[in-house]
């Protein structure tokens, strides 16, 4: 096969596509070589897009490959070769359809662990078992967060307030723990035989060989004892082709950060791996972010990841900025504190060949990431009123303002490609809602929530976010003389 030649993603997501057509103009290798496992439910799905299905408990078993290779994959692969779109693809075909941007069907293709099992996606066919080179696993939903937009599948502590105080009284109860219980997505009890976290360590001496990318998530991932087996595993089995992650809140226990650092500076000391990750999931600056992720202490988070960043020489880290209404009023606060990170732990040097001529060179190692939130829709970006869309704006421009495409100024700045991604978010905040009652029903449902939210956690969202106070006292009106 050819081999991309771009390591900038737009380019490389553009020089894939061909080489994608050739084989069939639906064709994804996200659909073999991509697997994200939810081992706390057997839920399972080939990158983050298509809706969850569930695992069949009694073919893992015998077969731990089964939980990637289900039958729903293999059908979808057998469509996607024959150049049909599966119905859970919809929301890359959509923006094909546009014809405006990339889908991330071909930035996922052009990613580097995508290029690796070309050859074996089409030796394997639709009916093949495969081993994916990018797999992401979540073993336990505990968690010391009960973020606003979260469920109680996912994290523990919005289990206890449900168990505690029931759902949430919008206008379709939210976060009714029997719902997730009726769908399939409630986590099985930590004190139950789990066959999916027992089927994963059965495959997992014959499938770390093979893996590219492997990436932990919760829950918080450093409340599990699976993590630590992980890192354990990889001290005694070394690999410098395989780039291992981890999603955190970089708010738990001192003594759960500290055997998690002490693990990671000895990998990073004696190169047991290509790379290892750290994702920070934080979504603002201060007191708003700390209220958007109920229990977040965010002076410490911003300790742990400067200690972090200084404890291993090459370690990374990407800020995961989940963008919704409530993030916009500190996100520009935050980018000039990312940026602030990249000037103290990023390394730039330069060099003089023998002619004198100079070479910049060095490593960047501080990153961040802008997904829209889609749901709650009450909490996405399109409830914010316009008078406030210049937040964005101001941050985009600050953004655009700090390349790290200057040469002077190279690995200190914010990259092409999360500039886009940023971008996108908020053409998405500015498309707003389909029609005028999605957007009242989202007004409304953001009051009752946020007003639980309230008085369950002992906040108050009218002192946090002064700017938005007036808005949402309105909504609140116009919801009481609507339904009066």
């Amino acid at each position: 096969m050819k081999k991309i030649t771009e390591i900038d993603p737009q380019t490389a997501a553009q020089q894939v596509l061909p080489m994608l057509d050739e084989i069939s103009p639906s064709m994804c290798m996200a659909k073999w070589l991509w697997s994200s496992i939810h081992l706390t439910n057997g839920l399972t799905n080939s990158c983050f897009l298509p809706p969850l299905h569930k695992i069949d408990p009694k073919a893992v078993e015998n077969n731990p490959r089964a939980l990637h290779n289900t039958p729903e994959k293999k059908a979808q692969r057998k469509m996607m070769l024959k150049g049909e779109q599966p119905e859970g693809c919809n929301s890359c075909w959509k923006v094909e359809a546009q014809g405006k941007q990339l889908s991330d069907r071909a930035y996922r293709s052009s990613e580097p662990w995508a290029q690796q099992g070309w050859e074996e996606v089409i030796a394997t066919g639709s009916e093949g078992d495969i081993d994916p080179t990018y797999l992401e696993v979540n073993f336990n939903h505990a968690c010391n967060l009960a973020c606003s937009y979260c469920s109680p599948h996912l994290s523990s502590k919005w289990a206890e307030d449900i168990e505690q105080n029931g759902p949430y009284p919008t206008k379709v109860p939210h976060n009714s723990i029997e719902y997730f219980k009726s769908i399939g997505h409630y986590p099985i009890p930590n004190r139950e035989h789990n066959p999916y976290v027992e089927a994963f360590w059965k495959w997992w001496p014959e499938l770390y060989p093979k893996l590219k990318h492997f990436r932990m998530t919760g829950g918080e991932p450093l409340m599990d004892k699976n993590t630590f087996r992980v890192l354990d595993y990889v001290l005694d089995h070394p690999r410098d082709d395989l780039n291992i992650s981890i999603t955190s809140n970089a708010s738990v226990p001192k003594k759960n950060w500290d055997r998690f650092v002490d693990t990671v500076s000895f990998i990073d000391e004696y190169k047991k791996l290509e790379s290892f990750r750290l994702y920070v999931s934080v979504d603002g600056w201060g007191e708003q972010a700390e209220y958007m992720r109920d229990g977040l202490d965010f002076e410490l988070l911003w300790n742990n990841v400067n200690n972090y960043l200084t404890r291993t020489k090459d370690g990374l880290v990407t800020f995961i900025v989940t963008l919704n209404m409530l993030s916009m009023p500190s996100v520009k606060k935050l980018m000039q504190g990312i940026l602030e990170l990249q000037r103290i732990h990023n390394v730039k040097k330069t060099r003089r060949d023998d002619n004198g001529k100079l070479t910049y060179y060095g490593n960047h190692r501080v990153f961040v990431d802008t997904p829209a939130l889609h749901y709650p829709a009450w909490q996405s970006l399109k409830v914010l009123p316009e008078e406030f869309w210049h937040y964005g704006d101001e941050c985009l421009e600050f953004m655009k303002a700090n390349t790290d495409k200057q040469r002077e100024s190279r690995w200190v700045g914010f990259k092409p490609h999360q500039i886009k991604r940023f971008e996108r978010s908020l053409d998405f905040m500015k498309q707003g809602f389909p029609t005028e009652q999605d957007k009242i029903n989202a007004q409304e449902n953001f009051v009752r929530f946020f007003e639980e939210y309230d008085k369950r956690r002992n906040l108050n969202f009218h002192k946090t976010f002064v700017e938005f106070s007036p808005y949402v006292k309105r909504w609140k009106k116009n919801a009481i003389l609507t339904s009066s």
